[in-house]
């Protein structure tokens, strides 16, 4: 029929409005409903409400040629006349392609013939069929209206499907890998250079698995499953090893971490991970900007959170500036209300202004218990700024005078060349 039953339209809509395509190709315009529909959700949507201002291009096929009227034509861009079949291969790429009621009209052998064109030209493909397929012949005087196909769900393994009374929507998306992290991972799991999480039958890159919820959706993910480790989530599960039933069900998942310490960690509760130094930034970013020679005073500068002051070695630092006070310390996340004479805490600042405060510094403070590969430790590297990741007091008090009569001291055991950044991480991700 050039109709079908409206039960499904505002959930497309929202698809629409979430994919923001800029090319959208309906097969089997009928009375071109859904073409009004993409248009009013592209270009109506955002403003541009004038034939003339549309920038959304929107095709259309139609077997049928009486059902295309002035209507259809004022809507689409071009509407194309003939077998679908016959017509995909000879058009481009679309950003989605939609084929309302139409799979159910071809044989089973033509229809799987029809899926993979449509998925040659789209990576978003929106198919919508009958859960039910009913008897239908000819309509309208249009032969090509008869049913002839049933389908259901175990007919798209691959897809995304959802239903709304007698109507499945299918989508078929190729997508890359996507991402998973919790809300404390967000400052870096926004950076990570993959889609977000949409599908429980994606490949996707689990940053982290830090509370329960996050090993439920772990375990309830169908697709392909690489985890990597950060560091605190590794001390978590081992306080809570009951967690590990959640990666040992499903099937096997792939580890990495950031350095042998988590690996060796992991290795006690049985998972195997691959050692795999992550830096969330791109090298290019980080030029060397070495510190000048013999320092006076040397600055010293270290990160921490709030609430968290000593595994980050913040009362190390207190201890040592007390006896130098020949050097200065600068505390970045926290505040105090005590003034120091030598120690400067800036609270937390945007990671920019940090970047740049650092051109200025001379040592590179990690005093973690517990670390993955800290940031800033990565960007010290690639800036050239020696690191002291020691926490004993006499050793850090050394390292620091050492630095400041030659500038050479490096307590970071893993080179530049090891470390992937976001492009490189996005390159192996994706093979």
């Amino acid at each position: 029929m050039p109709t079908s039953r409206g039960s499904h339209l505002s959930y497309l809509t929202q698809l629409i409005l979430e994919i923001k395509p800029k090319s959208i190709l309906d097969v089997g315009v009928g009375f071109g409903s859904k073409g009004m529909l993409f248009r009013e959700y592209t270009d109506i949507w955002d403003g541009n409400y004038k034939k003339e201002e549309w920038k959304t291009i929107i095709d259309g096929i139609e077997i049928f040629p009486d059902y295309v009227s002035d209507l259809q034509k004022s809507i689409y861009n071009k509407i194309h006349i003939g077998n679908a079949l016959a017509i995909l291969p000879t058009l481009g790429n679309y950003d989605v392609i939609y084929a309302g009621d139409v799979l159910e009209h071809f044989n089973e052998k033509q229809g799987r013939e029809f899926i993979e064109l449509l998925k040659e030209h789209s990576p978003h493909v929106i198919i919508t069929t009958p859960v039910k397929v009913s008897d239908q012949g000819s309509v309208f005087g249009n032969e090509y209206e008869t049913h002839r196909s049933q389908w259901g769900k175990e007919s798209f393994p691959e897809a995304d499907i959802v239903s709304f009374g007698n109507i499945f929507v299918i989508q078929i998306i190729k997508r890359g890998t996507q991402k998973y992290y919790c809300d404390g991972m967000k400052f870096y799991g926004d950076k990570l250079p993959f889609d977000k999480y949409t599908s429980i039958k994606a490949r996707t890159f689990f940053l982290g698995l830090y509370f329960i919820q996050d090993y439920v959706a772990f375990y309830k993910h169908e697709g392909e499953r690489v985890v990597f480790w950060n560091g605190s989530d590794v001390s978590r599960l081992l306080r809570n090893p009951a967690w590990l039933n959640y990666i040992q069900q499903g099937q096997p998942a792939t580890h990495y971490c950031h350095n042998k310490q988590l690996q060796d960690e992991l290795l006690i509760v049985g998972i195997h991970a691959e050692i795999m130094p992550v830096f969330f930034g791109y090298k290019e970013d980080y030029l060397p900007c070495l510190p000048a020679e013999s320092p006076a005073p040397v600055k010293c500068f270290m990160g921490a959170h709030p609430g968290r002051e000593e595994e980050y070695g913040v009362p190390v630092v207190l201890n040592i500036a007390d006896k130098m006070p020949e050097a200065e310390f600068h505390i970045y996340g926290v505040e105090s209300k005590k003034q120091f004479s030598n120690v400067i805490f800036h609270g937390q600042v945007p990671e920019e202004q940090m970047d740049e405060d650092m051109k200025e510094y001379h040592v590179c403070l990690r005093l973690n218990h517990h670390d993955g590969l800290s940031q800033i430790v990565c960007k010290s590297i690639l800036m050239g700024i020696p690191q002291i990741l020691s926490r004993d007091e006499a050793d850090i008090i050394k390292s620091i005078r050492d630095i400041q009569l030659t500038g050479a001291y490096t307590g970071a055991d893993i080179s530049i060349d090891e470390i992937l950044d976001l492009s490189e991480l996005k390159r192996r991700m994706e093979v």
